[in-house]
This record gives C-alpha cells, sequence and structure tokens, in this order.
C-alpha cells in the first residue's frame, strides 16, 4: 500500500492497518470528513483509538455496524476489510465513485487495487482489450459509462456498492448500498431552497478543508470553482476558520491562454479582485503537452475524449510545485443543477407534457436570446420524450445513429469493426425508474452513467499523478439529495441553468460570474495545436504501420478527413485526439512497447 498522507502523517496511520487484536485489517483510498463525529460516537460505545486517523474509524464503524456503516459516511472511499474471523472480505466504492476501484475475477482468483496497472502487474491476462468500450468511444465518444473498462478482463466497482467475498467458497457478490433518487428528499412548497443550498455548500465546503497539510483551490473562473473559492474566503474573513499547514492566504490555480477562444482570465481576475488569494497561473502549449504525453497516458491508463484533460493535469502539476497537497475543486455541480445546455430538451418536454405553455413559450424565447437562433434541435429531441414507448426505441436508435455519425467524422470506422455491435443502444433503459421529470432522469443518467463518471476519473488520476488529494465539495451527498428534491425551475428559469446556485451565491461572487451564460471549463486550443505544434506527431501516428493494422478504421477516409482539418476546411480536433490517444493507449498497454518507468499503487 502506498499512503499520500493527508490526516495524521506519523506511523500510527499507516497500511495495511489492523483492529480488534488483528480480526480486521484494512487498505483504504480517499477521506472520511465526518470522522471525528463518528469517532466520538463509537467511543461512547466504549471503542479505543491508537492513531487520530478516519482509517481507523473505519474500521471500528465496520466492527459496530458492519456494512451498514457505509450509510454514515461522508466523504470519497474506496477500500477493502478483510475479516480474517468470518475469512469474508468486504469492499466499497464511495456513493459517487470518486475514488477508483477495479478488480479482476475469473471464479477462482480475485485482484484488486486503486491502479489498473497493478492488475496488469499481477494478472498478465488482463492486458487483452476490449472491443466493445472501443467501439463505444470511437462511435459515441464515451468512457467510464459501465462497470466494463477498456480491459476485457478488468471491471470497475460501480459507485454506491459494496463487494462480498468468501474465498474458501470462491464466492463473490455485489450489491447496491445507495441510490441518489431514492434518498433524496421531496420538494417542499415555499422552501427557502437557496437557504438551505447555501447552508449545506458552506458546511460542505468547510468539512473538506479538514487536513494536516496545506489546501488550495482550483479557479476556472467558472461559476462552480469560484463559489468554492468566494466561500473558503468568506469561511476565512467572517468564520475566523484557519486553514490547514498554516496558510494565512487562500491558494488558486488557474490554467489561461494566449487564445482569448479558452481563456477566462477576465473572470478568475473578477474572483481575485473580491477575495484575498495568492494565484497561481500555467499557460499550456502543444508543446507542452507533447512533452507530456507518454506520462498523460500512462496515468489516465484508459483513454480519453479531449485534450482538456491536459489543461486539468497542468493545474495539478502547478499546485503540486506550490506544495499544496489538497485542491477543491467544483466536479458534480454541473449534473446536479442542469449546468449544461443539453438538459434544455428534457426540460422542453416536461413543461410540455405538464401544460405549462407560458412557461414553455418564455424558456424557449429565453433559448432564442441566448443562441441567436431557435433551437430546433432540442424541440425535436423533446419531442422524442413524448413518443408513446412503441416508438421510443426507433427513436433512440436514431438519437444513437446521430451521435455515431458525428463522432464518426465521415465514416471512419471499419464496416468489419462496427458489424461486430449492431444496435449496441437499443436495450438501454427508458422508463424513468418512477423520477418526477424527464429532466431529473437525464440528470440521473449524467451522474450515474455518462458525463460524471468519466470526469471523476480523469480528476482522479491526474491529480493523484501529482500526489494531489482532490476534494469536492458539490458531491457531497446531502447537496446531492438537497439538489434531486428541487423543482425544475431551481435548476433552470428563463434560460438561466443552476439557478440555486446563482440565487444562493449572490453576494458572495461577483456579478459578472455570478450572472455568466457562457461555459468553458477545462478547455483547450487543441484545432490549433493539431495544425501546429502536434501536426507532425498526428501524421506519424495515422501514418504509421501498427495504426493501419488496427482493425478499428478505415484508413482512407481517415486520411481525408485529416487533410480537411488541416487545411481548416472543418474542425474534427476532438475525433483526431481520439485516434491518436487510442493508439498510444494501445502500443502502451496492449502492445508493452512503450515503457514508463513510475510504480504502481
Amino acid at each position: 500500500h502506498r499512503r499520500l498522507s493527508i490526516i495524521d502523517l506519523t506511523s500510527a496511520g499507516h497500511q495495511p492497518m489492523s483492529y480488534a487484536d488483528g480480526r480486521y485489517w484494512i487498505t483504504y483510498n480517499g477521506e472520511v470528513y465526518n470522522f471525528r463525529d463518528l469517532r466520538v460516537e463509537l467511543e461512547q460505545k466504549g471503542y479505543a483509538f491508537k492513531s487520530h486517523t478516519d482509517t481507523e474509524v473505519i474500521l471500528a464503524a465496520y466492527t459496530e455496524w458492519g456494512e451498514k456503516c457505509l450509510q454514515r459516511f461522508n466523504g470519497m472511499w474506496a477500500f477493502a476489510i478483510w475479516d480474517s474471523q468470518q475469512r469474508k472480505l468486504f469492499c466499497s466504492r464511495d456513493r459517487f465513485g470518486i475514488k477508483p476501484f477495479y478488480y479482476f475475477y475469473n471464479g477462482s482468483i480475485l485482484v484488486f487495487a486503486s491502479e489498473i496497472k497493478a492488475l496488469l502487474v499481477a494478472e498478465d491476462r488482463c492486458r487483452e482489450p476490449n472491443n466493445r468500450m472501443i467501439y463505444d468511444y470511437l462511435a459515441y465518444g464515451r468512457v467510464n459509462h459501465s462497470e466494463e473498462t477498456f480491459f476485457s478482463q478488468i471491471r470497475q466497482l460501480k459507485g454506491g456498492t459494496f463487494l462480498e467475498y468468501w474465498p474458501d467458497e470462491k464466492r463473490l457478490q455485489i450489491q447496491p448500498y445507495y441510490d441518489l433518487f431514492k434518498n433524496a428528499g421531496v420538494a417542499q412548497e415555499n422552501g427557502d431552497y437557496e437557504r438551505r443550498f447555501y447552508d449545506l455548500f458552506e458546511d460542505s465546503v468547510r468539512l473538506r478543508l479538514m487536513c494536516d497539510v496545506s489546501v488550495g483551490s482550483c479557479l476556472s473562473g467558472g461559476l462552480d470553482s469560484s463559489s468554492i473559492v468566494c466561500m473558503v474566503d468568506k469561511l476565512m474573513r467572517e468564520n475566523g476558520i484557519k486553514l490547514p499547514g498554516g496558510d494565512t492566504i487562500q491558494q488558486t490555480f488557474s490554467s489561461r491562454y494566449e487564445d482569448k477562444r479558452h481563456d477566462e482570465g477576465f473572470f478568475i481576475d473578477a474572483v481575485v479582485k473580491q477575495t484575498a488569494v495568492k494565484t497561481h497561473f500555467t499557460y499550456p502549449t502543444g508543446d507542452h503537452l507533447l512533452k507530456d504525453l507518454s506520462d498523460l497516458v500512462f496515468y489516465q491508463e484508459e483513454p480519453f475524449c479531449s485534450t482538456s484533460v491536459y489543461a486539468q493535469w497542468k493545474v495539478f502539476e502547478l499546485i503540486k510545485q506550490s506544495g499544496v497537497k489538497v485542491a477543491l475543486d467544483g466536479q458534480g455541480a454541473d449534473e446536479l443543477l442542469a449546468g449544461y445546455f443539453d438538459y434544455i430538451s428534457p426540460l422542453f418536454a416536461d413543461l410540455i407534457q405538464t401544460f405549462q405553455w407560458k412557461t414553455f413559450a418564455n424558456e424557449l424565447r429565453a433559448q432564442v436570446h441566448l443562441r441567436g437562433r431557435v433551437p430546433r434541435h432540442d424541440l425535436v429531441l423533446a419531442a422524442s420524450y413524448l413518443f408513446p414507448s412503441a416508438l421510443k426505441a426507433p427513436i433512440r436508435k436514431l438519437r444513437a445513429l446521430a451521435r455515431s455519425l458525428k463522432a464518426q467524422s465521415g465514416n471512419t470506422l471499419s464496416q468489419e469493426f462496427t458489424a461486430g455491435f449492431p444496435n449496441r443502444y437499443d436495450n438501454e433503459k427508458s422508463a424513468n425508474g418512477g423520477m418526477k421529470s424527464f429532466l431529473d432522469l437525464e440528470l440521473y443518467k449524467s451522474l450515474v452513467y455518462d458525463s460524471l463518471p468519466a470526469y471523476l476519473r480523469y480528476e482522479d488520476k491526474n491529480s493523484m499523478a501529482h500526489s494531489i488529494e482532490s476534494r469536492l465539495p458539490f458531491l457531497d451527498y446531502r447537496l446531492a439529495e438537497l439538489a434531486f428534491s428541487l423543482p425544475s425551475e431551481m435548476k433552470i428559469l428563463g434560460g438561466t441553468t443552476k439557478r440555486v446556485l446563482r440565487s444562493a451565491m449572490k453576494g458572495l461572487l461577483p456579478e459578472e460570474v455570478r450572472n455568466r451564460k457562457d461555459k468553458i471549463g477545462f478547455s483547450t486550443p487543441e484545432d490549433t495545436w493539431f495544425r501546429t505544434d502536434l501536426n507532425d506527431t498526428v501524421l506519424s501516428v495515422i501514418n504509421s504501420e501498427r495504426f493501419h493494422k488496427r482493425p478499428f478504421f478505415n484508413h482512407d477516409n481517415v486520411k481525408k478527413e485529416i487533410m480537411a482539418h488541416q487545411a481548416g476546411e472543418k474542425n474534427i480536433s476532438a475525433t483526431i485526439w481520439q485516434w491518436v490517444n487510442l493508439e498510444l493507449w494501445m502500443r502502451m498497454y496492449i502492445d508493452g512497447t512503450i515503457k514508463q518507468t513510475q510504480g504502481v499503487a
């Protein structure tokens, strides 16, 4: 076990750790933020502790409550507890899957780790590609949307589940312990949503400042990260909270670009001006990416869809250089509070289904004003939600086909390869699971299957590659449950997304940030990079013999698309990255021809 020491830096916190005279042993990755309260409760029940760690509290909690201890934890975790008396292994992953848990099981052998690389060392048969995931990646741009990985023999434990294994019986079972929708409360009439949200958000940030090392904050200039930075500043100024590690000034970390399409300096400066923070900036370039490309592929372990992951990598590199060990970040807010334009179509469908014609007209006008055009695509998708169930399967197929054709960029996938995956998403669940709205259904899918799991993987891999612990205040389960209980108008109203957050942060956030409508995030000028700094690398990969031997592509069409991009006739930079990233991943992890000397955990 390789430990990143955050709480109790002494040898008493080393792992694996035992408890109850050696009956229980644990290996653990993460933080349980409310462990001090749980420790007091357990001490009152007669439990004694030798360390000041949350690790020991987890062991005592499992001793007292068994699997029900998971309901009491507020944090992020992946752990395994061995009960030497019952000869049973108990493993769990936090509610949203913030911390990773990978495993290989062949019916007689179970191997698990927080990194895929460790499983490749333990079981050589794991070094086998999963063509289903490769197809989803190339055709739909999907990653981390299931328990499968890009390795056919390796799976990941889903967030909100636990695994039990009895080695003597060779028996393994996985069960859920948490479902956000089932745990979310019911919206209350005349509820003071903004105040309740503010109070929980403040407490979530306060909890995530708890540690024995220096803490900083990522600051993109967007609504989410800016809210965190401003809340930390408020807690320090008005509540007298002191940052761990002896810091008297909050440190923030941001990526900037000369390309104004991707630079959020105006909004970052607004936050800096309103708060007492010490700023740090990184300026990623295509040359930087070229230098770090091998490390990035190595640490991410699976392909990813955009070079925006590299912008985040550079921010965590900057944090490491500063000496800060813990960073707060804003992941999860978009999926909880409807921060993307993708959520407009299910909102339209809800308003039409419930005959809220006036509100629908207002929202439509707002979208026309924001975009300068009628959102025809959203209207078509909204209508598809309302078709009779018999028509929904073909509609879903058409929607998936549209995504596929867009991703393929000129039929660049080979017919032989795609023929192995006919109607891949015909059987996707269409039922709303009892959810009260189409909007809630899409938010739930984003949290559990689509965008958030991928972003959490990128965040964890990038941060841990630089020995930084990333903490995510918006994914406090109490805040998430409140968000899912909110009526739709507290999420989107008048074309404004994340309305409850904007309202709650009034007076704390700079108005230019609170009211901004555009969204950039960790983007990069990759379209330019692939025509300049990375052009030679792209051509070297695409023209290589190994790339041509892969069964995935129609190579003539790939070359045509590359030439069209280089000529400026179209922008397929994201697709080009998928091709290059997949090939480099295949060479490193499947062929094993690219060597990386870093250790694994």
